[in-house]
């Protein structure tokens, strides 16, 4: 309702204040998993930033991760926290299909967002969400924190200084075993497709959010979805319940060079493979093979050869061991934020980047039940994000 109130009229609200250079920016967490997990402990690591409160809406659970963090406050209501004035930002680390509600409510707070992938439900709601942040002018960033890797930020570099000339084609393939066992991760809402559930939003989100990265906007997409392990037991129970989100999905893009990119994602494999990139153009190519090596040759090379990544310890601090593989990038995302914070200047992957890897999304789902590419060029149904 305030976003359709504030279209209306046309207003837009101060952005609101910047804490001082020497002061810290007070941040609520909002989610308890991977929020727990991952984004406290990278918060904590930067002394930009101050945890001033945790929401889960488990008041045990709220209250734990709180005592583990030390952090200071700790609720049940999401509306309370952004609600805080002492609160300058928050992190939505909650389940996807919270996140348009809570972030619009950290919005009307005039609070700086970053917010988890899937960015929403669906491209509604996450064009909702940046009409929003645009007209509050807060800095609100999406976390794609796989940018951030060493591997993935050496291929942009790469691709960036002209490695592959122009890109012709990409392809990206997963296949993993964690889905696998109907009795093992037990039946939750990425099991459940109107939960925003499923390895597509999951994944395919990061997968999208790279390639768009690497080779520009991408103009067309078809694809599919599938669930392959159709029961799964019920948190604490011997019970099963049906499971409608996918686990298994592969898209073909289109980008607005006419290269091609496939993808192809298994969560449903009898055993962990690495990940596999490709990516060739007009001039070179470039190949990754897992987290550890990347390989490359450039026209008339002949042969492939693995090419230097940057070090994790390469002076921003990161000297130190963290329990989640993604704290390290997302230490590196946050960053951003905390610039984007005290600037005002723009950053990325940001809410916009976040709506383009939406609309690629709701493309495979269309295109799955439709037999058809979906056109995300914008052109024949040209769309003001404003």
């Amino acid at each position: 309702m305030v976003a359709a109130r504030w279209q209306q009229t046309g207003a837009k609200r101060a952005a609101p204040e910047v804490p001082a250079e020497t002061e810290p920016i007070r941040v609520g967490v909002i989610g308890t998993g991977f929020g727990a997990a991952v984004h406290i402990p990278a918060l904590k690591h930067l002394p930009e930033f101050e945890v001033a409160a945790v929401c889960s809406r488990r008041a045990a659970r709220a209250r734990a991760v709180a005592a583990d963090h030390d952090i200071p406050t700790a609720c049940t209501d999401f509306r309370e926290m952004v609600s805080n004035h002492e609160i300058d930002a928050v992190v939505v680390a909650a389940p996807p299909y919270l996140h348009h509600q809570m972030t619009l409510a950290a919005l009307e707070a005039g609070k700086h967002v970053l917010c988890e992938k899937p960015m929403a439900r669906n491209l509604a709601e996450a064009r909702d969400m940046v009409k929003m942040a645009e007209r509050v002018g807060v800095a609100a960033m999406v976390n794609h924190e796989f940018r951030f890797l060493p591997l993935r930020s050496r291929i942009k570099e790469l691709v960036d200084e002209g490695y592959l000339g122009e890109p012709h084609a990409a392809t990206l393939t997963v296949f993993r075993s964690s889905l696998s066992d109907p009795l093992g991760r037990p039946f939750g809402w990425l099991m459940e497709h109107d939960k925003a559930g499923g390895m597509l939003g999951a994944t395919g989100s990061h997968h999208i959010d790279a390639l768009r990265w690497w080779f520009g906007e991408i103009t067309a997409v078809a694809g599919a979805t599938a669930t392959m392990v159709k029961k799964r037991r019920l948190p604490e129970s011997a019970a099963m319940a049906t499971v409608d989100a996918d686990d298994n999905f592969a898209f073909v893009l289109r980008f607005a060079n006419g290269a091609l990119a496939t993808v192809h994602v298994t969560a449903t494999a009898p055993v962990d493979a690495a990940e596999e990139i490709v990516l060739s153009g007009s001039e070179g190519m470039l190949m990754a093979h897992g987290d550890g090596g990347l390989y490359g040759a450039r026209r008339g090379e002949g042969q492939l050869a693995e090419l230097p990544l940057p070090d994790w310890l390469d002076g921003d601090g990161l000297d130190v061991s963290f329990g989640h593989s993604l704290v390290r990038p997302t230490i590196r995302l946050l960053k951003e934020w905390v610039r984007a914070i005290r600037t005002g200047e723009p950053a990325s992957p940001s809410f916009a980047d976040g709506v383009r890897v939406q609309e690629v999304l709701d493309g495979v789902v269309r295109s799955g039940k439709q037999g058809r590419w979906i056109d995300t060029s914008g052109v024949r149904w040209p769309v003001s994000a404003r």
